[in-house]
């Protein structure tokens, strides 16, 4: 029989549940499950329990919701004045120093 570590996401039985345990969840985000427990702990993921003290349930919400509030957007960038372009030189100018 082969045991699994507590801290080893697990890919769940059905993808489209509306529910999983933390090992689950931890896999479907692609997140170890120490950083899955991290995050709960910070409040950054919602989640419930059953009993007090027993098992945590991630709704497929709360994780959705997480990725909403993490999502990164392009801020286009500011151009400050920069520095003065240098002016190109003239064909009048070559044609003098040739000379």
């Amino acid at each position: 029989m082969t045991t699994r570590a507590p801290d080893q996401a697990t890919k769940p039985d059905d993808l489209n549940a509306p529910y999983f345990n933390v090992r689950e969840a931890a896999w479907v985000m692609r997140i170890s499950v120490k950083t899955m427990r991290r995050r709960i702990n910070a409040g950054l993921i919602s989640v419930s329990r059953e009993t007090e003290g027993g098992r945590i349930i991630v709704s497929r919400r709360s994780i959705d919701q997480y990725y909403e509030s993490t999502q990164v957007h392009a801020v286009p960038r500011r151009r400050g004045p920069g520095r003065p372009r240098k002016q190109a030189a003239s064909a009048v100018h070559y044609q003098r120093a040739a000379a």
